[in-house]
């Protein structure tokens, strides 16, 4: 519509410059630049400068120059219609929905009533929470576009959450969500036997880390990493009808990592420069040999972290299955809940299965400290997606807003720039076409011309008369 209406007026410009020039080069002109009618014809009819039609027509004063140019401008502006109408191109984009939905927080195979089975019958009732953990840490964590080089989130800070299929997109927001959230603060590897703290490796009995009933030091693949706390085990609550009080954790455990299975039992852990990890030779940290088969050469550290939950103001879908927090990791504010330690009893048992299946998918090579750390934070995630999952039959709802898609312009300014330059060039000679060349009897016609001298003759006569 807008391009019709700038055709309408352009036109009616382009007819009254060209009658008005025409007029002037005809009677007003100087008589050594008049033009003659077959000339004013041509320019008329086909927008051609006099000047172009004959050598003998080159301009000779700053008029003839002027209305030559503007003759020129007017003819290239039927042509730059292209260039305006070819400049946006509509793409299909996307944007936040102002309109909220409601989600459920709660999984409706939830069942609490299982919670006594879960302590009742040893490993056998767990076996079923450990899976599904595992497949849950692989949903959060498959998108390899969503992390760098090492592993880390790159879409946010890290604290990811399996919630249900509520046909949102990509890109959609949740918000003042309870998301499960860990910030690790630092991981230190001993470098000597005597920086080996008292509880993290001589006297530890594997089996009495394990809910599972499986030594994670029995595990010969490369890569196998657990967090324990040092001199602590789970207790089996009293009361199995209520859920565990609400907690949090601020503080370290210790953290093994099985570099490489050597044979042999002979000091076989000093040689290890062609491991997953790379060249440990290069290191300085403390190889020691396991507790159950000295062929397994572990690193022993420390890992300082925080782990709870937290209220996110916004969290982004990165799948129709996964959210992410968006909250700067160092200003996210913990809180308790009641699966949190839980969660922290089961790094033994989980991140052995993410670590000996894979789940992880996090690179290995020079990347020690990231890859120890991703598997304490994709255990706990998913441990505590499990477990919350599994065992909330009740919980709050959430607003969340659809990524939708809509038409969105992208406009070729390459193309643009250049309309509006000829556009602007075809208005400053019209100016100085009208404001130096012509007059205002130019831009009337001859019978308009003599109504006017008749009509002023006659009122002179008439205040005559009158005087």
């Amino acid at each position: 519509m807008a391009l019709v209406v700038i055709k309408i007026i352009v036109g009616v410009f382009s007819a009254t410059a060209l009658w008005a020039s025409g007029r002037y080069l005809l009677y007003r002109a100087p008589a050594a630049t008049r033009a003659p009618p077959l000339t004013v014809s041509k320019m008329l009819r086909w927008k051609m400068p006099p000047w172009l039609q004959s050598e003998g027509r080159i301009p000779r004063d700053g008029p003839s120059w002027i209305i030559g140019l503007v003759t020129l401008a007017l003819f290239i502006q039927p042509f730059t219609s292209p260039l305006l109408t070819g400049s946006v191109n509509w793409n299909v984009g996307l944007q936040i929905s102002s309109t909220a939905m409601t989600v459920s927080s709660v999984d409706p195979a939830a069942d609490f009533g299982i919670w006594w089975w879960y302590h009742a019958q040893g490993a056998f009732d767990k076996r079923r929470y450990f899976r599904s953990a595992a497949g849950y840490a692989n949903l959060a964590w498959a998108e390899a576009t969503t992390v760098d080089a090492h592993g880390t989130s790159i879409s946010g800070n890290g604290c990811r959450h399996v919630v249900n299929n509520d046909g949102l997109p990509p890109g959609s927001v949740l918000v003042d969500a309870i998301l499960p959230c860990i910030n690790i603060h630092s991981i230190r590897w001993c470098h000597s036997g005597s920086e080996v703290p008292a509880g993290y490796w001589a006297g530890v009995n594997g089996k009495s880390l394990s809910l599972l009933n499986e030594d994670p030091f029995s595990f010969y693949i490369a890569g196998t990493t657990f967090a324990f706390a040092v001199n602590e085990t789970r207790q089996t609550p009293t009361d199995k009808s209520v859920p565990p009080p609400s907690s949090m954790f601020s503080g370290t455990m210790a953290i093994l990592l099985l570099l490489e299975r050597k044979e042999g039992k002979d000091d076989t852990c000093k040689v290890l420069s062609n491991t997953i990890f790379g060249n440990i030779d290069e290191t300085p940290y403390l190889r020691q040999a396991g507790n159950l088969s000295y062929s397994n050469c572990y690193l022993i550290g420390q890992i300082n972290f925080t782990a709870g939950v937290t209220r996110s103001s916004r969290a982004t879908y990165l799948s129709q299955r996964v959210v992410e927090d968006q909250t700067p990791i160092e200003d996210v504010q913990f809180e308790p809940n009641p699966w949190v330690r839980e969660s922290l009893w089961w790094l033994p048992d989980l991140m052995s299965i993410l670590a000996q299946t894979n789940a992880s998918q996090l690179p290995t090579f020079n990347n020690i400290d990231a890859y120890a750390g991703g598997l304490v934070r994709q255990a706990y995630l998913a441990a505590w997606d499990s477990l919350s999952r599994g065992f909330d039959e009740t919980g709050p709802s959430y607003s969340a807003f659809a990524y939708e898609p809509r038409l969105v312009a992208k406009v070729s300014f390459a193309r643009v720039f250049p309309w509006m330059a000829l556009c602007l060039l075809a208005t400053v000679f019209g100016a100085l076409l009208l404001g130096v060349v012509l007059r205002d009897e130019d831009l009337i016609s001859d019978s308009e011309a003599r109504r006017e001298k008749t009509g002023a003759m006659a009122s002179f006569v008439e205040a005559m008369a009158s005087a």
